[in-house]
């Protein structure tokens, strides 16, 4: 049985990324929901439209953030 000790506990941080990475994408799914459930519809110009899909990657990358800091809090 050859165990090796994880210094740097490397799979611990993968595992919290993961949670965080989860909990960032239903929130951004559910944001972006809300968002474009209200308004004034699609936008038809080419560079308008592509705002969406950046702003939802924007809150994908800020909201995994905040989890990450959450769920790693020192106690």
């Amino acid at each position: 049985m050859t165990d090796e000790l994880d210094i740097r506990n490397t799979r611990g941080r993968l595992i919290k990324l993961a949670i965080a990475a989860a909990i960032g994408g239903v929130l951004t799914f559910f944001t972006m929901l809300a968002m474009t459930s209200s308004g004034r519809g699609p936008n038809p110009d080419p560079v308008g439209a592509s705002i969406m899909p950046l702003l939802g990657v924007a809150i994908f990358v800020v909201t995994t953030m905040f989890s990450l800091k959450v769920i790693s809090k020192k106690r």
